[in-house]
């Protein structure tokens, strides 16, 4: 689940469209460079998600606030149109799940959201988890929410997207969040040993 506020006027112009068709969008990342043309119509990764608006509030002064939930990856394929906002051509991209179907992946998963429930305090970040992980998600969407979540350069989810199976997702994403925890371990290490109180160092 992913909320967004849509302001700008073109985006405003979008919503109108969608919302009186299948409300459906892809999301993609903007590629390096984009500050020069943003306002045009600069390039994007061709790998995004597609997603549904599930919710939508329109705002007094035209302006929305909307809850989208990603559906599945998508190749961008060719561009109908580039302005005033972009229609685009896609091509579902599925995935080797056997990692979401195997022995043990319940807890596997488990264990990836405790790690990155104490990654997440140790950041201070400011991620409601109640609302991005419901109770009843499957191991398969926790990791994907986990990958969208994580703190890290937008290039490096974008890496975590294109790769072709969920057990590499996994991996990855598993050893980024032990080795962050062995560095908040190390951290709360030196806290306890030189407290900030100068009286006791």
């Amino acid at each position: 689940m992913l909320p967004l506020h849509v302001f700008e006027p073109r985006y405003r112009l979008m919503m109108d469209e969608v919302l009186k068709g299948g409300q459906s969008v892809v999301i993609a990342l903007l590629k390096p460079g984009w500050e020069a043309d943003y306002y045009g119509a600069p390039e994007v990764h061709s790998v995004g998600c597609l997603g549904k608006i599930v919710q939508h509030q329109e705002l007094a002064d035209g302006r929305y606030n909307i809850m989208v939930h990603g559906e599945t990856k998508v190749q961008i394929e060719s561009f109908d149109r580039e302005q005033p906002f972009r229609i685009a051509r896609v091509r579902r991209l599925d995935e080797d799940n056997a990692w979401g179907v195997a022995d043990g992946v319940d807890e596997r998963a488990k264990d990836l959201l405790a790690l990155f429930r104490r990654f997440n305090e140790g950041q201070g970040a400011a991620i409601d988890l109640a609302q991005v992980f419901g109770a009843h998600m499957g191991a398969d969407a926790v990791l994907n929410s986990i990958s969208m979540h994580l703190n890290v350069e937008p290039a490096v989810k974008q890496q975590l997207l294109e790769l072709t199976s969920t057990e590499q997702r996994y991996r990855a994403v598993f050893q980024f969040l032990s080795d962050s925890a062995a560095v908040q371990d190390s951290i709360d290490g030196a806290r306890h040993r030189f407290p900030a109180d100068g009286r006791q160092n």
